[in-house]
C-alpha cells in the first residue's frame, strides 16, 4: 500500500508537470499579452497622478488624460492632493473643449505631425515594457498569489549578448528583476528590477548606480485588456561625479473608453 500511493503521488507530480507550461512559453505568451495591452492603451482616458520627490522637495499633480484625434491632451484637475477651485476647473474644462476644435482644423500637416510626435514619444516611455523580456533570461522561482490573482514568478537576469536600443534601455544591462505572470490569461501582474552596478549612459559623465529600482503594477480594465496601475521609479545617478536622487511614483485609475470619457468631459463645458 505505502508504494501504491508512493506511485500515485509520483504520477500525480509528472501529471502536474506535464501540464505546466515551460517558462519560455510563459514568457512568450506574456510577451504577446504586454504587446496588445500596449496596443490598446490608447482607447481609453485615465486619471494620472504624479508624485515627484528631488532634491528634497516632493510635489504632487492630478491630471485627466484624454485622446484627441491621435494624440493625448494631460487637464489638471488637481495639485498636491487639492481639487482645482470651481472657477479653475471651468476654465481648464473651457480649454479643453478649445483643444478638441482646435485639433478639428488642423491641417493634414498638422495632424500628422502631432500624431507623431506622440507616437515616438510613447515609444520612448515605453522602452522599458518591450524591451523588458528582450534584455533578460528568466528562470521559475513559484507561484504566488498577488491581488487576488494566481501569478507564476520569473526571476531575470541580464543576458550577455543583449544589445540595448538605445540609452534608456541600457539601465537593463545592470539590473536583476522579477516577474508575475498572471496563471489564466499570461498578463503581467507586476514586475520589480534594481541595479546591481553601474551602468554608464553618457560615457563617464553619467551613471546610474546601485539603489536605483524600479516597480510596474497592472490591473485589469476589461476582460481581455491590462494596463498599467502603478509606476514607480527610485532613481540615483550621477552626473559629472555629483551624485543626485529622484523618485517618482505615478498611479493610474479611472480608466474609461476615450470617445466617452471626452464627450462627458466637454458636457461640463460653458
Amino acid at each position: 500500500m505505502p508504494r501504491a500511493f508512493a506511485l500515485l503521488a509520483l504520477f500525480a507530480l509528472a501529471a502536474k508537470a506535464a501540464d505546466s507550461p515551460s517558462v519560455e512559453e510563459i514568457v512568450r505568451k506574456a510577451t504577446s499579452a504586454m504587446q496588445a495591452d500596449w496596443a490598446a492603451a490608447p482607447d481609453f482616458a485615465f486619471i494620472q497622478r504624479d508624485v515627484t520627490t528631488s532634491k528634497g522637495a516632493t510635489t504632487c499633480k492630478t491630471h485627466h488624460v484624454f485622446m484627441i484625434a491621435g494624440s493625448d491632451y494631460y487637464m489638471p484637475i488637481a495639485i498636491d492632493d487639492k481639487p482645482l477651485f470651481a472657477d479653475q476647473q471651468k476654465l481648464e474644462v473651457e480649454k479643453l473643449r478649445q483643444e478638441v476644435d482646435r485639433r478639428k482644423h488642423e491641417t493634414p500637416g498638422e495632424a500628422r505631425q502631432r500624431s507623431e510626435q506622440y507616437r515616438k514619444l510613447r515609444e520612448q516611455n515605453g522602452i522599458l515594457l518591450s524591451e523588458f523580456t528582450k534584455a533578460f533570461d528568466f528562470a521559475p522561482a513559484g507561484e504566488e498569489t498577488v491581488d487576488n490573482h494566481a501569478a507564476f514568478v520569473l526571476v531575470a537576469t541580464p543576458r550577455p549578448d543583449y544589445r540595448p536600443p538605445n540609452r534608456t534601455a541600457k539601465v537593463l544591462t545592470g539590473m536583476r528583476g522579477r516577474l508575475w505572470i498572471d496563471k489564466e490569461s499570461f498578463h503581467w501582474v507586476k514586475a520589480e528590477a534594481a541595479l546591481l552596478k553601474p551602468v554608464s549612459v553618457f560615457g563617464i559623465f553619467a551613471k546610474v548606480l546601485p539603489g536605483t529600482r524600479m516597480r510596474l503594477e497592472m490591473t485589469s480594465v476589461t476582460d481581455s485588456v491590462w494596463l498599467v496601475s502603478r509606476f514607480t521609479v527610485d532613481l540615483r545617478l550621477s552626473v559629472l561625479w555629483r551624485k543626485s536622487t529622484k523618485s517618482t511614483d505615478t498611479t493610474f485609475n479611472s480608466y474609461e473608453p476615450a470617445d466617452s470619457a471626452l464627450g462627458q468631459a466637454l458636457a461640463l463645458a460653458p
